[in-house]
């Protein structure tokens, strides 16, 4: 009965020392958690949805993220039909869970048209990101109700 109570307890010992070593030996080489560093590149992104009041949204575009969460890159959208290249600066917050906000202004002809905030998601790796759009503010103020998501990609993912 004591060889059996302590065998037990070795198994157990070994399975938490293994389990707390690989937990530990993931998040040193940042596989099991995200910054704004971890997301750092260039990526390519596809916009997808509607505005209620004026009509369907699509768009395609890159993006250049910074190690500091400062990004910049172009688009070309359509909204109801009426196509559009525009330039894009902005923020991200990334939080350890690879959960994260993105705060965009929009510019056409090197005017504000808009300012977009989306809640993100990074998986595979932090080589993907998806997101839905949670405000899209006008700059006299106004906010356009969006059903818009997001998916993007990394050009050169890690291996």
């Amino acid at each position: 009965m004591k060889s059996r109570i302590a065998h037990r307890m070795f198994l157990i010992a070994l399975t938490t020392t293994l389990a707390t070593s690989m937990a530990a030996t993931a998040r040193a080489d940042g596989s099991l958690s995200c910054s704004p560093r971890s997301v750092a590149g260039k990526w390519a992104f596809t916009i997808n949805g509607t505005i209620p009041s004026i009509g369907p949204v699509g768009a395609v575009g890159l993006f250049t993220q910074d190690a500091s969460g400062n990004f910049n890159g172009t688009e070309t959208r359509s909204l109801n039909g009426d196509s559009a290249d525009e330039t894009l600066t902005g923020t991200a917050t990334v939080n350890p869970d690879c959960s994260g906000t993105d705060t965009i202004q929009v510019f056409e002809g090197g005017v504000l048209v808009r300012t977009s905030t989306l809640a993100v998601v990074y998986d595979d790796n932090k080589n993907e990101a998806r997101a839905i759009f949670t405000s899209v503010v006008l700059p006299d103020g106004t906010v356009l109700p969006s059903i818009l998501t997001s998916e993007a990609h990394k050009l050169l993912p890690k291996d």
